[in-house]
Parts: C-alpha cells; sequence; structure tokens
C-alpha cells in the first residue's frame, strides 16, 4: 500500500490542476497540493536503516 500513495497524490493533484483550469476551485488550492511534495516525500521515501540490519 506505500507503493500507492504517491501515485495517489500525484493523481489529486492532477485533479485539483484540471478542476483549477476549469475554474471549478480557486488558484490557492493548486499551489496548497503542490506544496505538499516535500511532505509526501518525507513520508513515503526509503527511511536508511529501516529494514533493521546491522550490517
Amino acid at each position: 500500500m506505500t507503493t500507492l500513495r504517491p501515485y495517489l497524490w500525484a493523481l489529486a493533484v492532477i485533479a485539483v490542476g484540471i478542476l483549477n483550469i476549469l475554474d471549478v476551485l480557486p488558484d490557492w488550492t493548486t499551489i496548497a497540493a503542490v506544496l505538499t511534495l516535500p511532505f509526501m516525500a518525507a513520508t513515503t521515501g526509503n527511511r536508511c536503516g529501516s529494514t533493521g540490519n546491522a550490517g
């Protein structure tokens, strides 16, 4: 499930962008969706040493 999370985020950003182009949503929603990238990258990224193997 964790490998699916970045793709779901990307689809949500695309959906917000399309709705913004169609003038359904205000401009700030697209900016807010794009600015969540660092947060999503940090939560879904690989963590060093998370396997528990003391190499």
